[in-house]
Order: structure tokens, then C-alpha cells, then sequence
């Protein structure tokens, strides 16, 4: 695949396997259809309102994307920002009280979404780890997979509608796309191409997350099942830039509350004004990092609060 190194794919290889016979295991990928036992854990977290409360926390990283969620005792974090943003998120994480992370989710391999990572799984306990199926021959992408095998785990490659369920509180999420190959099938030279994106069920209410989707994967999802895409609450892809966000996904979706992180001053990857005519026939609620900081949604009882 363009982009990539055969170097890279070897030290990739060696990792897994070192990991997989250290801990006499195969290596693994997540069953399809299968949900994630992750009721292992009581996780205090101050703004819950009860064991069937689902907080979503969108972590001001400046230039990236990092998301807290929690349910019940469960704690996910899908990204963590860059890797200058790191104990950003290790400190956020702490001062919710999050005791462990029953999942980490690095959507895809670019640095404004991995790059925190590294802190984070060296900071807490972390039972698992999903990644998308391609990697990059970077630095932040290395330096993920020797964080992620200094943990002694075994990354996961979630397919099409593998889930991962937030113990007995019935929040689960579902991976939308974009499955296996996704360099063959959406773009081999654009890592954005290859993010995941999982939908939230959790309190009759939903979120949908979709990394930095371009609008292949949205076309993509649009042809499977548009109806899917409806939420609630919709992390922005791609920090609102171009490339992103066209007006059959966003009409798809129709949000009441929208949150879009990119970093104050941001020129290269600033929203671009499209995003706000697609939203405005949906009266969407827009929160942006950038000038309202960390936003927190709590949703119960099929009601969103927007927290701050």
C-alpha cells in the first residue's frame, strides 16, 4: 500500500507476535457481532446522575480530537489528541476520577488523534485497545504500538457491527465503518480514509463519532443504511474542515447538538463555513473547543443536557 513501509510493517508483525506467544495467546481481532464484557469496574465520576447516566466528554486538545465517555462504572476514550496534549487528557481523566479505561479507541493513525494516547495507556489501566485496520510509517504510530505493547495488550481491528457494550447500563457502541481493507477501499494515501466510526446507544438517547471520515466512508454509510446515522449528538468530522461533513450525511443525521474540536487560531484545518448552512435547518446546538473549551453532554432518559 502507498504510504506505507515494508519496514514499518515488519516491526509491526514482530511486535504482535513477541506480545501473542509472551502471553501464549493468538492474536486478536474482534468477532463481529460480538459486544466487550466491561462491567469490571466501579468508575466514580462526579456529573453522573446514576448508574443509567451516560456522560460524553469532548476534551479540549487544542488541534485534535479526544473523547471521553462514561456509563454506569464503564469509562471509553475515543482518541487523545496529540502528543503535546497527552497529560491534558491524563489530568482530565483524573480529575473525573476515572479509576481505569475498560477501552481506548485510536481512530485512525494521524497524530492529532494518537499522539495523547501514549500517556494515557502509560497513566492508567487500559483492558483494551481497537484500532483501525491500516497503520502509518510514523513516529506517533510507533511510538502507539510500543506503548500499546509495553501494556502487554493485544491491539483489536473492529469490523462492520462489532460492538462494544458499558457493562449492565445498555450503552453500547457499534462500528459503523469502514471495515477491513479500508486503504483499498476508500483511499490508500489519505489516513483519514481509514477512521472509524462508532455510533453511541446510551440513555434512549445517540452520538455518532466519526473520526476524520471523508466523503467516501460518509457515501459509504449513506448506501448501507442511512437511517443508522440519525443521532442526537454529532462530533463533527474532521474538526469541520473540508473534506468532510457533505450535506447527504449531515441532512442523514440531522443533530440536535453538534461539537466541533480544533485548536484556537487554527488555519489549516478550521471549520469551514459549509458545516454551519448544512446544520442551521436543524436548529443544532454548535459547541467548538476552541472558544467553549471541554464540552460535556449527560444524557438521561432520552434527554440531553448540554453541561458545558
Amino acid at each position: 500500500m502507498k504510504g506505507k513501509s515494508s519496514g514499518l510493517l515488519v516491526i509491526i508483525i514482530m511486535l504482535l507476535f513477541a506480545l501473542a506467544f509472551s502471553k501464549n495467546v493468538p492474536i486478536a481481532t474482534v468477532p463481529v457481532q460480538t459486544a466487550v464484557d466491561m462491567n469490571t469496574t466501579t468508575v466514580p465520576f462526579s456529573a453522573s446522575s446514576g448508574d443509567d447516566s451516560t456522560s460524553i466528554h469532548c476534551i479540549n486538545v487544542g488541534q485534535g480530537d479526544s473523547t471521553l465517555i462514561v456509563s454506569g462504572g464503564s469509562a471509553v476514550l475515543i482518541d487523545g489528541g496529540p502528543q503535546s496534549a497527552g497529560s491534558t487528557v491524563v489530568e482530565y481523566l483524573t480529575r473525573q476520577g476515572i479509576a481505569k479505561l475498560d477501552a481506548v479507541i485510536a481512530s485512525h493513525p494521524h497524530e492529532d488523534h494518537i499522539g495523547g494516547l501514549v500517556a494515557v495507556l502509560q497513566a492508567f489501566q487500559v483492558d483494551a485497545v481497537y484500532m483501525s485496520d491500516e497503520g502509518t510509517d510514523t513516529e506517533a504510530y510507533r511510538k502507539l504500538l510500543e506503548a500499546i505493547t509495553a501494556e502487554n495488550l493485544v491491539p483489536q481491528f473492529p469490523n462492520i457491527g462489532d460492538t462494544i457494550s458499558f457493562g449492565n447500563t445498555g450503552a453500547v457502541l457499534t462500528n459503523l465503518a469502514p471495515g477491513p481493507e479500508s486503504s483499498k477501499i476508500f483511499d490508500a494515501d489519505n489516513p483519514d480514509g481509514w477512521s472509524l466510526v462508532f455510533r453511541l446507544d446510551a440513555a434512549d438517547c445517540s452520538a455518532l463519532f466519526p473520526g476524520d471520515a471523508t466523503f467516501g466512508i460518509e457515501q459509504f454509510m449513506l448506501q448501507q443504511n442511512e437511517s443508522q446515522l440519525n443521532c442526537d449528538i454529532l462530533k463533527v468530522a474532521q474538526h469541520g474542515a473540508k473534506g468532510s461533513s457533505c450535506q447527504a450525511f449531515i441532512d442523514a443525521v440531522s443533530p440536535a447538538y453538534a461539537v466541533i474540536s480544533y485548536g484556537e487560531g487554527s488555519t489549516e484545518q478550521a471549520p469551514d463555513s459549509k458545516i454551519y448552512t448544512y446544520l442551521e435547518p436543524y436548529q443544532t446546538t454548535i459547541s467548538q473547543t476552541a472558544t467553549d473549551g471541554t464540552i460535556v453532554y449527560q444524557l438521561h432518559n432520552g434527554i440531553v443536557h448540554l453541561v458545558s
